[in-house]
């Protein structure tokens, strides 16, 4: 068996931060968050759109940093779990740090619900019963006693 040299090995194990990606899921429908999450992008984050399917969910972008381009992308997923429709933002930016597609992701929440507001809260089952009224049906007045007025 031939044993690679540590350089080598180091090279790879480094070279897996250019897979990362980060995902982020919120309680919003795909067709309301997509315009939001391109504009965010271009005017946003300055970077330069270079392929988008509204269909498909998914933009290509370049980001201009320290005299380097970096090759991103940002795909726009609908998920389904527990009944309750969301979108999933699954970002990556080749060659750049994990904390910075998260952190773009972070500056994307707050846009969208700065614009279109919290998400939905999470829909009830329909198996559950009603919550039941907290308020106390008022005493009956008491058959020993003088009546009570129903004025204060």
């Amino acid at each position: 068996m031939r044993r690679l040299p540590a350089s080598l090995l180091l090279v790879a194990a480094l070279g897996g931060s250019s897979l990362a990606r980060s995902e982020k899921t919120l309680a919003y429908t795909r067709e309301l968050v997509w315009p939001t999450a391109v504009r965010f992008l271009v005017v946003d984050e300055h970077v330069k759109v270079t392929d988008k399917d509204p269909d498909a969910g998914y933009v290509m972008f370049e980001i201009k940093e320290e005299g380097h381009t970096f090759r991103g992308s940002l795909e726009v997923m609908t998920v389904v779990r527990d009944k309750r429709t969301s979108v999933r933002f699954v970002l990556q930016i080749e060659d750049r740090p994990d904390w910075m597609e998260v952190s773009m992701l972070n500056r994307l929440e707050r846009k969208l619900r700065s614009e279109l507001g919290s998400p939905a809260p999470a829909p009830t089952d329909p198996k559950e019963p009603p919550p039941k009224d907290t308020q106390k049906d008022p005493p009956k007045p008491d058959e020993g006693g003088p009546p009570i007025s129903k004025t204060p």
